[in-house]
């Protein structure tokens, strides 16, 4: 008697998306037909649905998403929504998680004003990469990275230098020549919001990172300065607004940083002879630091001074309308 074949699962479904929220909860959300309904929700470490290579999650599904804590393991992870009519829809982590860096993630995926999506594994920004393990290493190598920013001063290079990831090619733009402890103290204590009117003005770094990323053979790039908030912040703004990603979406992905607060009070802890000058209120926890207010001043500056970020674009930047097509055309799809 012969057997029936098995239906094939279907490898696209409903979008489905991610919020994120703290003590590592995850809110999957979809819009589907009235005849199809999410049937079960695996995490993987495999981009690819493999129902055997798959962990189903015991989680409650509701009609339109799902929440629950984020069964993570080491390097990128994947989650598996297969819906009633067999189709899968596969939702990319941007959080990638390693022993030794902190708040490491990708800026893949977001929707951008003409309907196109940021390409996933082209973006990627974290905190300093001195405390990379072996495993994160051999992690970082599997994620194809060709071209590091170290966004940090000269001071802070040597301090914690970054060891060699791969073929990547490590570039350092000082995004603040000037962030030397004492300084960092004025800008940090007194007014971070005008450091971050600062930083986004500097529009001479700002127009050469923006060109750098067209360079040949940058497929994937890698930004990062000390904790990977405040200088990366303003950088990858800028990158997300060229590509065409609305303002809010880019202020929720500089709050994706709040993640990331356990780690970096415990990296300012561990170091407090260090970071005690530019924090001296430091007393368990981070003040201040996570705002919307921050990245929010920085989008205002540019809007004060240009008018608007087009402007901002061509007048400050100098990038061109062929470059922008440029940028759209390698890291949109």
């Amino acid at each position: 008697m012969s057997t029936k074949p098995s239906q094939p699962v279907l490898q696209q479904g409903p979008l489905v998306q991610a919020k994120y929220s703290e003590n590592d909860q995850i809110t999957l959300y979809w819009n589907t037909e009235t005849n199809i309904e999410a049937a079960a929700i695996y995490h993987s470490a495999q981009p690819e649905f493999d129902e055997h290579l798959s962990t189903l999650l015991d989680i409650q599904i509701q009609p339109f998403g799902a929440s629950f804590t984020r069964p993570v393991a080491h390097g990128r992870n994947y989650y598996h929504v297969k819906f009633t009519d067999s189709s899968v829809s596969t939702v990319t982590d941007r959080m990638i998680q390693t022993d030794g860096v902190i708040n490491f993630r990708d800026m893949g995926g977001y929707i951008t004003q003409d309907g196109r999506t940021v390409r996933w594994g082209a973006l990627l920004r974290s905190a300093d990469l001195h405390e990379l393990s072996e495993r994160d290493l051999h992690a970082a190598e599997m994620l194809g990275i060709d071209w590091i920013c170290d966004l940090r001063s000269d001071f802070e290079v040597v301090d914690r230098p970054s060891p060699a990831i791969g073929k990547a090619v490590n570039t350092n733009i000082p995004f603040m020549a000037e962030a030397n402890p004492e300084e960092m103290q004025r800008i940090t204590g007194l007014d971070l919001k005008a450091g971050y009117k600062a930083m986004i003005l500097n529009t001479e770094k700002c127009a050469l990172i923006l060109r750098e990323l067209l360079a040949e053979g940058r497929d994937t790039s890698l930004f990062h300065c000390a904790a990977g908030k405040d200088r990366t912040g303003v950088v990858c703004a800028v990158i997300l607004l060229t590509l065409g990603v609305p303002r809010e979406a880019v202020i929720e992905d500089y709050e994706l940083t709040n993640l990331a607060v356990g780690g970096l009070m415990q990296r300012f802890l561990q170091n407090r002879d260090q970071y005690i000058d530019i924090m001296p209120d430091l007393d368990g926890k981070i003040p201040e630091m996570m705002k919307a207010a921050f990245i929010e001043a920085s989008l205002e500056a540019i809007d004060e001074v240009y008018g608007s970020f087009d402007r901002y674009l061509h007048e400050g930047l100098g990038i061109t309308v062929e470059e922008v097509t440029a940028l759209h055309n390698k890291y949109l799809v």
